[in-house]
């Protein structure tokens, strides 16, 4: 019972630790994400607008907190099983906005914290995908809240690889060799999705929504909006194109063999 209610407090108050980290630098506390990402900017990272995303899943995530917590809903098998998957995604979170901020840095340290949240994430989605329980708290805020979180920190943390490769030196800032490294980067996280959105099935949807939701700000970002870099913008593009086809076909597939 103390794990339970430890699971349960852990759920509504990490959201709100995770909202709150961002406003560090408001307080004199490091620097904030944006001048991170600025500093260490690679052709896999998406145009600024994209991070916007963080704004949903903050707000499911509270409500997830929310829900769970109601005494209604003690006793849901979802919620028991996606409690501490979850908790441990919403804290890698706010440990990787803390650590970052200080260090004013993405290093392959901060890599490390987001391959652990992904982790959680990832276990989230496919934990509830597999549990048989219906109703509005699965579909409105589960349901999205694991996907989107999973799918945005599946690219996210792509997106950290290159950015802890060119801070420590490891990736060209500029020329062929930034580009080459960039296309290969990007291939990795569409065949990673893809594999992912094959998995999951017709349970993909907003798994993909976040993922083409980076991948075309990627695009936007290679076509002037950071710098003008086609072999990248075009390399984001395929693995758009690929994403959305397995997902499609997927869930073209799982509604064809339902239906017979």
């Amino acid at each position: 019972m103390q794990q339970d209610h430890l699971r349960r407090l852990l759920c509504l108050l990490l959201p709100w630790a995770q909202i709150l980290a961002g406003f560090m630098p408001f307080l004199g506390l490091g620097t904030s994400i944006a001048a991170i990402s600025a500093a260490t900017r690679t052709p896999v990272v998406p145009a600024g607008y994209a991070f916007s995303i963080w704004t949903p899943i903050f707000i499911l995530a509270v409500a997830y907190g929310i829900w769970q917590f109601l005494p209604a809903n003690r006793a849901s098998l979802l919620a028991q099983r996606t409690g501490w998957p979850l908790a441990g995604a919403f804290a890698a979170n706010t440990l990787w906005q803390v650590v970052s901020q200080l260090l004013s840095s993405v290093g392959f340290g901060l890599f490390l914290i987001i391959l652990a949240g992904l982790a959680c994430a990832l276990a989230a989605l496919f934990i509830a995908r597999n549990t048989p329980e219906e109703g509005i708290g699965k579909r409105w805020i589960v349901t999205p809240l694991t996907g989107l979180l999973a799918g945005w920190l599946t690219a996210a943390s792509f997106v950290n690889l290159s950015s802890a490769a060119r801070a420590a030196g490891m990736m060209p800032e500029h020329g062929i060799g930034a580009t080459v490294f960039a296309v290969v980067i990007l291939l990795a996280a569409g065949g990673a999705a893809a594999a992912l959105s094959w998995l999951l099935r017709r349970d993909a949807t907003w798994f993909a929504v976040a993922i083409a939701w980076a991948f075309v700000a990627v695009v936007v970002a290679n076509l002037g909006v950071n710098q003008v870099n086609i072999p990248a913008a075009l390399a984001a593009a395929a693995m758009l194109a690929l994403v959305a086809a397995v997902t499609w076909q997927r869930r073209r597939a799982t509604t064809l063999g339902t239906a017979r």
